[in-house]
């Protein structure tokens, strides 16, 4: 997937490649230049088969991603046509036939470039799952799909924001549509908008997250849910001989399993730290699902080892220790794949994960969920490392926010807060990684799911009721294989809490008595205690905190000790600064 960077500035040849391959540390990408007196655009190779840009001979049309289309075949992906998939959508644009949120399915941005009215499009997909960054000066616009490049085309490197530093250390995202830099904002979501060097013609918004539910039950909406994601595999799929996916021990890589075509060859992939009960669950379903098992295993300190490359690529602001798959892109060949499918965003999405609830769910897991009313999204910032002011305009902003979350969701603005757009969930890097390294096919970001999640009540997807329903024909080949949580993935909920407490009662029975046969990280994601008590990490601290003093945040006299080694913040919370520290000083080189 490609990035692009423009600027209504002409610029000399060789600079916008120049910052887009910044991006990468090894393998950066070729970059295509086009000048005129509208200005300069580049725009790097997509990796992606038939969405390369298209030029005639009064636009410049450009499709950053690999959007599933659905106005016809998308055979062109393993065709050799490199521009099959971009005409297709130009044509259907210029001849006014288009329907965004129908057409297209999955992350995707478009840049067009009008040469004879000197005048740009750029269209966003329904969540901002591809993110374009804005910055006007004057009667001088730029854009781009990466917040750092965009910040060097522009000049503005040195300008950076606190309160955007401080909220993205606390909060693990910056509040949309703020940046980490002054007056660079992010564009809205599912929007049109059409502008010259000097002004705004035109912003329509196409589709909004309403709380509408055409749904008259929950079966309807799981059969519908069930059909959409059939659909938008197999359309992806149509043409392909091999595919790679994600795997884990969870229902999300066992559905993806199911939904995938069996008579391709499926290779399916796990990173651990070790072969724990994560991977041997995985293996089993690997096995039931007739897939092939790659398990590739991390050092110790994988996550701070990767910390500049993981960070320069997904940018600044976004947090980089859910760049899961960089380097192991590499060993695992995935590059060479015509797509990788993974099962990011099914909890935020379809199980209400960030839906307001009853404390105790997480504890006893066995529990029935049930949501509460109200929202505490709003609740003030407090840390006594930064200085009141700073503070007080995080919590603005963050109301704000809320504000316009709430006139479209007002049910739902807990929850909605941190998925619309979708910059404000936390572990959307996943995919700014992922989409920068290999043809990634996130199938539950589809234009169906998204719709689907949207428009049913939250209480349908508490307990993974929905998804249950809707999951069940693709989760049968392992319906008694346990989940590494202790339930059953195939059956519902209330099959599931006394198999689920019998389970955590033994688990908490042999770890107090001593006889648990395992010990260590027993879970997918990397161990924080090897990661805070490592040489690596102190080496990081000492190395990067120089950079304090581009901040001007710590109030306290003696910061390194104390900001690193006492509680004030969590272990989340440093890493989060320590990559920031290190992005204070790599955007400047």
């Amino acid at each position: 997937m490609s990035d692009f960077l423009f600027s209504s500035i002409q610029k000399p040849q060789g600079e916008l490649t120049r910052h887009i391959q910044s991006i990468y540390h090894s393998d950066a990408p070729e970059v295509k230049e086009f000048h005129g007196p509208w200005g300069s655009l580049g725009v790097s190779r997509n990796l992606y088969n038939g969405f390369q840009p298209l030029e005639t001979e009064q636009h410049i049309f450009i499709i950053i991603g690999g959007p599933v289309l659905y106005f016809r075949d998308n055979r062109f992906l393993t065709e050799s046509d490199p521009v099959a998939g971009t005409k297709a959508v130009y044509e259907r644009w210029l001849n006014e036939q288009i329907i965004w949120d129908e057409d297209l399915s999955g992350p995707f941005a478009v840049f067009v470039v009008d040469k004879f009215a000197n005048q740009i499009t750029y269209i966003t997909d329904m969540m901002l799952f591809i993110p374009i960054y804005r910055y006007r000066e004057d009667n001088n616009l730029f854009l781009g799909t990466h917040i750092d490049t965009l910040a060097k085309t522009a000049g503005r490197t040195d300008n950076v924001d606190t309160a955007s530093l401080v909220d993205f250390v606390l909060n693990g995202a910056v509040t949309y549509p703020y940046t980490v830099y002054k007056d660079i904002y992010l564009a809205l979501p599912a929007s049109i908008t059409i502008e010259t060097a000097d002004r705004v013609l035109t912003t329509e918004t196409y589709w909004v997250p309403e709380e509408t539910n055409p749904y008259k039950n929950i079966n309807e909406a799981a059969t519908a849910l069930r059909e959409g994601l059939k659909k938008h595999v197999d359309r992806i799929t149509e043409n392909m001989k091999e595919v790679a996916q994600f795997l884990s021990g969870g229902e999300d890589s066992r559905t993806l399993l199911g939904l995938i075509p069996s008579d391709l060859k499926r290779d399916a992939f796990i990173f651990l730290d070790s072969m724990n009960r994560e991977g041997r669950t995985a293996q089993k379903a690997a096995r039931a699902y007739g897939a092939n098992f790659h398990v590739e295993f991390r050092s110790p300190t994988h996550y701070l080892e990767i910390l500049e490359e993981a960070s320069d690529l997904v940018g600044s602001g976004h947090e980089y220790i859910h760049a899961h798959s960089l380097k192991f892109h590499k060993t695992c060949g995935l590059t060479e794949y015509s797509g990788v499918f993974g099962g990011y965003l099914s909890d935020s999405l379809l199980k209400a994960l960030y839906a307001r609830k009853i404390r105790g769910f997480g504890r006893f897991p066995f529990l029935p969920e049930f949501i509460l009313p109200g929202e505490t999204r709003t609740k003030p910032m407090t840390c006594p490392l930064f200085e009141k002011s700073i503070l007080a305009e995080i919590d603005e902003r963050r109301l704000k926010h809320m504000e316009r979350v709430r006139k479209i969701r007002p049910v739902t603005s807990h929850e909605w807060f941190v998925l619309w757009p979708s910059t404000m969930r936390i572990a959307i890097p996943n995919l700014y990684s992922n989409r920068r390294l290999f043809r990634s096919y996130e199938v539950f970001l589809s234009k169906d799911v998204v719709k689907i999640s949207a428009a049913v009540p939250t209480k349908w997807k508490l307990n993974r009721r929905l998804f249950n329903k809707a999951m069940r024909p693709f989760l049968k080949p392992t319906r008694w294989l346990f989940h590494p949580d202790g339930r059953l993935p195939y059956f519902p909920w209330w099959f599931n809490v006394p198999v689920r407490f019998s389970v955590w009662s033994w688990h908490q029975f042999t770890k107090r008595t001593g006889i648990a046969k395992e010990t260590g990280n027993q879970g997918p994601w990397f161990d924080w205690d090897n990661i805070i008590n490592s040489d690596k990490w102190n080496e990081l601290v000492k190395k990067y905190w120089k950079n304090i003093s581009y901040l001007g945040l710590a109030k306290i006299s003696d910061p390194l000790e104390r900001v690193f080694s006492d509680e004030i913040l969590t272990k989340i919370q440093k890493l989060d600064l320590l990559q920031t520290l290190y992005k204070l000083d790599s955007v400047r080189k």
